[in-house]
């Protein structure tokens, strides 16, 4: 399995949670705050690395999206269940957008392969 495979693997595993919720959220209960707890689990993906500027926007995106989400769920409005689909299909693509801009963040931090060390090894 090659270094990208593993790290889109870590990351989609670690966002498995968020896409979950979004699953899950029903918008029945007073005590659920979607976008709050997805965004945590986002913000804890980026560690202590300076967010680039995409993966803001993907931030944002997600945020705007679960907030459209409990809204169109929310207990007190009329909810539609076909606006609730789609709601729920818009937060969960925005997952996948802060999916690709955390990989594409991750693959910058390691940076690339240095050639020399693989020349300096012994041949077979």
């Amino acid at each position: 399995m090659s270094d990208d495979s593993i790290l889109r693997q870590e990351i989609r595993h670690s966002l498995s949670g968020a896409r979950s919720m979004i699953r899950s959220y029903s918008g029945l209960y007073s005590g659920e705050d979607l976008a709050r707890d997805v965004l945590k689990i986002c913000d804890d993906m980026v560690r202590s690395s300076q967010p680039t500027p995409r993966l803001k926007e993907a931030r944002s995106i997600v945020q705007q999206c679960c907030v459209k989400l409990a809204r169109d769920a929310d207990r007190f409005s009329a909810r539609d269940p076909a606006v609730i689909a789609a709601s729920r299909a818009q937060a969960a693509a925005s997952i996948d957008v802060m999916q690709d801009a955390l990989f594409e963040m991750r693959r910058a931090e390691i940076g690339a392969p240095r050639i020399g060390a693989l020349l300096r090894r012994r041949s077979l």
